[in-house]
Order: C-alpha cells, then sequence, then structure tokens
C-alpha cells in the first residue's frame, strides 16, 4: 500500500475501503460461527492498515498511540452489530457508515501524527472527532460486555482493560510528547474507577435493551471523567465546565434509575 498510494490521502482512503470490506466479509452467514475470531482479526487488519496509512512521520511511541482507537473501533462495531437483528437491507448503509466513520477517524490520527512536529489548523477539531470515538468506541465494547453475562469481577477487570488504552490515547494526544507518569497514573486511576463502579452496575437490575444503561451509564461517566480530566491538563477547567459534565451525568444517571427494572 505504502509503495503503490503515492499519498497519505490515498492510503486512508484505500484503507477505509478495504477495511469496509473486511467488515462485509465477516457478516457472510456461512462464517457466522467464527464470528468472534473474524471480529479479533479484523481489528488486528484495522491495526495494520492504520499503520500502513500513517507511515510516514511514525514513531514507536506515536504508532502504539494511534493505532488504539482504530482498532478499538474497529472490534466495538464489529462485534455490536452481531447484536443486532441482521438483514441484508441494513448492512450496506452499516458498512458505508463504518467505512466513512473509519475514514474520519484515520483522518484525525493523522492530525495527530502531523501536529506532534508542526501546528496545524486542525488539531482541535481532530480532538474533538478523538473524543466522539473514544466515548463512541466504549459504548460499543461495554454493551458487547454486558451481552457475555460475566461475573461482576471479570465485568471490573475488563473495563478497566479497555478503558485505560482508550484514556491513554486520549490524554497523550493533548501534548503528543512522551508518556509522563501523570498521564499513565490518571489514565489507570479513571480506568480503575469506570470498573468499579462497572462492577456495582452488575448487581443493578438493566432492563435488556439493544443500548441498555448499563454500557450507557459507564460511557456517560468516561465522558465525564475524561472531559474534566482534560480541561485540567489543557489549564481550562473552572466551575462552569464541571458543572456541563454533572449536568450531563445527572440526566444519564436519573434515566438509568428510572429505566430500572426494580420489580426484578
Amino acid at each position: 500500500m505504502v509503495n503503490f498510494l503515492p499519498t497519505k490521502r490515498h492510503r486512508i482512503i484505500a484503507a477505509s475501503i478495504l477495511i469496509t470490506i473486511g467488515f462485509l466479509a465477516i457478516q457472510i452467514g456461512s462464517f457466522y460461527f467464527l464470528r468472534y475470531p473474524l471480529i479479533i482479526g479484523l481489528a488486528f487488519f484495522a491495526l495494520l492498515i492504520t499503520l500502513a496509512a500513517l507511515w510516514e512521520g511514525l514513531t514507536r511511541l506515536k504508532a502504539g498511540m494511534l493505532v488504539i482507537l482504530p482498532s478499538l473501533f474497529t472490534f466495538g462495531f464489529s462485534a455490536f452489530y452481531f447484536l443486532v437483528p441482521v438483514r441484508w437491507l441494513t448492512r450496506l448503509p452499516a458498512a458505508v457508515f463504518f467505512g466513512l466513520a473509519f475514514y474520519l477517524l484515520l483522518l484525525s490520527q493523522n492530525v495527530f501524527n502531523v501536529a506532534s512536529f508542526r501546528t496545524i489548523p486542525l488539531y482541535r477539531a481532530a480532538s474533538t472527532v478523538s473524543f466522539v470515538f473514544t466515548i463512541l468506541t466504549s459504548l460499543l465494547i461495554f454493551r458487547v460486555l454486558y451481552a457475555l453475562h460475566l461475573p461482576f469481577y471479570w465485568n471490573g477487570l475488563l473495563v478497566l482493560a479497555i478503558s485505560f488504552p482508550l484514556i491513554l490515547q486520549e490524554f497523550w494526544s493533548i501534548q503528543m510528547e512522551k508518556l509522563t507518569v501523570p498521564i499513565v497514573v490518571y489514565s489507570l486511576v479513571l480506568g480503575t474507577v469506570l470498573g468499579e463502579v462497572a462492577m456495582a452496575l452488575s448487581f443493578w437490575p438493566i432492563a435488556p435493551t439493544i443500548l441498555n444503561m448499563w454500557s450507557v451509564a459507564l460511557s456517560t461517566l468516561l465522558y465525564i471523567l475524561l472531559g474534566v480530566t482534560t480541561e485540567f491538563f489543557k489549564d481550562k477547567l473552572n466551575r462552569r465546565v464541571v458543572w456541563e459534565y454533572i449536568g450531563v451525568g445527572a440526566i444519564i444517571f436519573l434515566a438509568t434509575y428510572l429505566t430500572t427494572s426494580w420489580g426484578g
């Protein structure tokens, strides 16, 4: 891909097309029993083509950070798709949405790759896209995790394992320098908080829906913690910002309480 496609934009487009074809391929009925290995394989393929598309200027650290979100988003979207009723009429729109989303995600990662050594005006837009995809990815993966009906301690450990890299790459994108101890510690602490809340919510009587409130509540908590801490790292944290995030969280957690199946 690097040799035959001369510009980075061409490689990003080609990567988006290839991952979309891969997404459609794993939906073929005869391969359905292999869905879990295929989903993991598709996520690994997303990692490889992300590296190929963004190759110029990559260091080991940047490569490690920039592949986290594309690969986890691919895993989350593909796995979540198997939870919804599959119809041929929905496969093509879902694939188109996925391909466009992956293309947009690669563009934002490319901005981070370039902005690490020179200032470019698209950095703020790329940061917004990255933040939105981080929350969306967590929502999809948490929903898949809930569908596995695991014991509460596995829920906590897996939520921590999922949250830590998502938070880490988001914090790294603020300054895009080497991984500092505060960034790693904050990422681990916030991931641990999410894991503990996941264990507590495992005992909560959640109503069975496509996007249940367990995954929504955890993703909302990630939104609050990540948003407030990001503003803190940027030296923009103030009382108004905190109350805005708390307001969003209060609405979601109230909805979680009201939609709970208290009757058993």
